[in-house]
């Protein structure tokens, strides 16, 4: 069976069978390749006047055309990268100062449910706790010097699992009929 002129398929062989190369952006000759031109256009590249090119689907998810939830997606748009580096522009800012709530010395015990370590000291058999942690609201600002995150501004990978697969386009075949 004949396959249609621009049909893009998955094939897992190692070479492009008859009448199909590789979705991997070459360019084509319009003069050798008209009826295939007349399809694609300059949609995926080429000067239009005496290259074309095929679509690049090297390290790429193909995405449907048209309006998504997501967005709206132009034929032949290539947009994304499989990695990004996060920046603090990239971060949610903090709109209030950090603040921790800070007990007049030794003012009360903290309870077992607003701490998670008692401090204190220990003489003989005995314990006298030290509070550590209170209940009350924030009230003292941390000196910003005091808390840095730095990070080492190295790429984080976008990529989902993946298998390497060919695209595959059929470049002779049976011209497709407009409806």
């Amino acid at each position: 069976m004949e396959e249609m002129m621009g049909v893009i398929k998955l094939f897992a062989g190692n070479f492009a069978p008859k009448n199909f190369m590789y979705c991997n952006g070459a360019l084509l000759s319009i003069a050798q390749n008209s009826a295939l031109f007349s399809i694609l256009g300059t949609t995926y590249g080429g000067d239009g006047i005496s290259t074309f090119a095929l679509p690049n689907l090297n390290g790429r998810y193909p995405i449907g055309a048209g309006n998504a939830s997501t967005g709206s997606y132009t034929l032949g748009e290539m947009a994304g990268s499989p990695e990004t580096t996060l920046l603090t522009t990239n971060l949610p800012s903090i709109s209030s100062q950090l603040k921790v709530a800070n007990a007049n010395a030794n003012s009360a015990a903290p309870s077992s449910s607003a701490s998670i370590a008692i401090t204190g000291n220990t003489v003989g058999r005995d314990f006298t706790a030290v509070p550590s942690y209170v209940n009350g609201d924030p009230d003292t600002v941390i000196n910003p010097k005091s808390v840095f995150f730095q990070g080492q501004n190295l790429p984080v990978n976008n990529m989902p699992p993946y298998l390497g697969l060919n695209y595959i386009i059929c470049v002779a075949g049976i011209f497709p009929s407009r409806p």
